[in-house]
């Protein structure tokens, strides 16, 4: 019998798994785990001897709350460790790595898996180095302030001025410049500022299979000749251009198979082109609910080795593959963090000690010009998220008020009025007694032609104060990624033609609005609703679409409690929805940016008097 080699995997979601369906218990982790891919006893029959557990937060969790979150998944990796101390071993260096495996524990590091997580502030990126953190993911999954992301909309052209400056700080205190989730152009440009061997936590060869979270060939010879290392995940639709434009297509019929062979493929293609130094493991469970077949759990990667030794590779590169490259990438910047954790660490460049928030601006006057926005909010997960980002990066004032804490009396002072969703009905005054207050708003927005945006439950407001007809739990239930195609006034339309002839975008409803108020004009349709847009009067804007939402903010949908005909599992919708993020994001800031305008002529007129 072949002798088990431990593998060191990049890339292990298990702290958020735990937080969304067991509530961060660490409890019962020695134990099977079926819900999961990943519990102790099938860590260790897989020869697992270090993980780099990842710590990730939702985006929908924004600002100081993505700190938080963080933090609370840190803690979790430090109760697992100290849960089971005869199995895990906490790890900050490769030394301690090998001294786990050496004592028949699993070493347990900790990555942080999205740049947004420093809320903009390298002191935060310090104290998570301090709590452990060895690699620090510069995106997830959308563009940042400072770092464009591969699966949104690309702002920068690669890293910022302020992104150099978190490269830079990463050496110096030797967190891994991890490059899985960003944009190539982000890749070549933290390669050009990086002084130390990089790594990617968990991604695929883009040569293999197209899919944006892969990594082009140039980029994989450049991190191999910087003596980094490239972990190819196990997620299928990264593996397989037949399974990736399968979920691109919406998922129809059975899924083009999977399998072992298919990740072997990728592992080789790095090696051969990065060279045999510059490979590693990144799986991905318990982060992605499918799984190659062979593959479907932690302890299946002895499997993967086996296939390897069939094809020619010898012990000594297996070793390389399974944690041997990885340690060499983590002991290259190991006496940068140990410098750090001691005090003996070059001093930080200026730049990193700037405080985040500037604290003379945010107590200056907005001045007298800048054009405030009101924005309804119904439910507090309905908070504005990109679309209240995208009217701030037009000097716009984005003012939100939760319902529950009371609407203002009149729109007196503001240039534009955003409604948003929160799972009422336009008159469901006995769940949401603001309702009425918001009614009225809606009134006086009409009457005023303000600028308005209601989305879902505000577009069912204006069309039911304007005398349209809306109906609770009528029509289909349109749930993800629906196109939404213009009508010919939509296509001429400021706001609405920046979807252009169609766009997809995301929805979740069967409420809808049966019948356009009398002067109403209706500016976009799909194929199951008609009135998806429309406009009152020149700059009043009702949407049954949500042109705030992206994919990623689907994750935080619950399966329906009811079963109904059509259903579709919320994974499912979340995949349709990623395969055509970037359109949908494309479309929907144009959108804003033509709300924008209304919102600008709207205060210039009324200043003009």
């Amino acid at each position: 019998m072949t002798a088990m080699i431990p593998v060191v995997d990049g890339h292990n979601d298990l702290a958020w798994a735990r937080r969304e369906h067991h509530r961060y218990e660490v409890a019962g982790l020695d134990a099977s785990c079926p819900d999961l891919h990943t519990d102790l006893p099938r860590l260790v029959a897989g020869g697992v001897g270090g993980q780099f557990w990842s710590v990730w937060v939702d985006p929908v969790l924004q600002g100081a709350e993505q700190v938080t979150a963080t933090l609370e998944q840190i803690d979790f990796v430090h109760r697992l460790v100290q849960e089971y101390p005869e199995r895990l071993r906490f790890a900050r260096t490769a030394d301690d790595v090998r001294a786990a495996i050496a004592e028949g524990r699993i070493a347990s590091l900790i990555g942080v898996e999205g740049g947004d997580q420093l809320n903009g502030s390298l002191a935060v990126l310090r104290q998570f180095a301090r709590l452990g953190a060895r690699y620090v993911t510069l995106t997830w999954s959308r563009t940042t302030d400072w770092a464009d992301s591969a699966t949104d909309e690309a702002r920068h052209g690669g890293l910022t001025d302020f992104g150099r400056e978190v490269v830079r700080e990463m050496n110096r205190i030797g967190v891994v410049v991890d490059l899985a989730h960003v944009a190539p152009s982000t890749m070549r440009d933290a390669l050009a500022v990086s002084t130390r061997p990089v790594m990617v936590s968990h991604s695929c060869a883009r040569a293999l299979c197209d899919h944006p979270r892969n990594v082009p060939d140039d980029v994989l010879r450049a991190i191999g000749d910087g003596g980094g290392v490239v972990m190819v995940a196990f997620v299928p639709s990264f593996l397989s251009q037949e399974r990736a434009e399968w979920v691109r297509g919406g998922q129809h019929g059975e899924a083009p198979p999977v399998g072992i062979a298919d990740v072997a493929d990728h592992v080789e293609h790095v090696r051969d082109v990065a060279g045999i130094h510059a490979v590693g493991l990144g799986a991905d469970y318990d982060g992605t609910d499918s799984m190659p077949s062979g593959l479907g759990d932690v302890s299946r990667y002895q499997d993967l080795l086996d296939e390897l030794r069939i094809r020619g590779w010898s012990e000594h590169e297996l070793l390389a593959l399974a944690h041997e490259n990885v340690l060499r990438v983590l002991e290259a910047s190991d006496p940068d963090h140990l410098a750090f954790l001691n005090g003996s660490a070059p001093s930080p460049r200026p730049a990193a000690l700037t405080p985040a928030v500037d604290v003379a601006a945010r107590e200056a006057p907005d001045g007298p010009d800048a054009p405030r926005v009101l924005v309804v909010v119904n439910a507090k997960e309905s908070a504005p998220r990109r679309l209240g980002r995208w009217l701030e990066e037009q000097d716009i004032v984005v003012e939100p008020v939760l319902g529950t804490d009371g609407l203002p009396d009149s729109l007196d002072g503001y240039a534009g009025l955003v409604m948003l969703g929160g799972g009422l009905m336009p008159d469901d005054d006995a769940r949401a007694p603001w309702l009425a207050q918001e009614r009225a708003l809606a009134r006086e927005a009409i009457d005023a032609d303000l600028p308005t945006l209601g989305i879902c439950l505000g577009g069912q407001i204006l069309a039911h104060v304007a005398g349209g007809e809306v109906r609770a739990a009528f029509g289909p239930k349109e749930r993800g990624a629906t196109l939404i195609s213009t009508s010919d006034d939509g296509r001429r339309d400021s706001v609405i033609g920046g979807l252009g002839a169609a766009a997809p975008m995301i929805e979740n409803h069967q409420d809808m609005i049966t019948a356009l108020p009398p002067d109403a004009v209706l500016l976009g349709s799909s194929d199951a609703i008609v009135i998806q847009a429309f406009r009152l009067g020149e700059r009043v804007y009702g949407l049954q679409f949500h042109p705030e939402v992206c994919a990623d903010d689907l994750l935080r949908w619950k399966e329906p409690t009811t079963a109904a005909p059509g259903d579709r599992p919320v994974a499912e919708l979340v995949e349709e929805a990623r395969s055509v993020d970037e359109e949908n994001t494309r479309a929907s800031r144009a959108l804003v940016s033509g709300f924008a305008d209304h919102v600008r002529t709207f205060a210039r007129e009324r200043a003009a008097g």
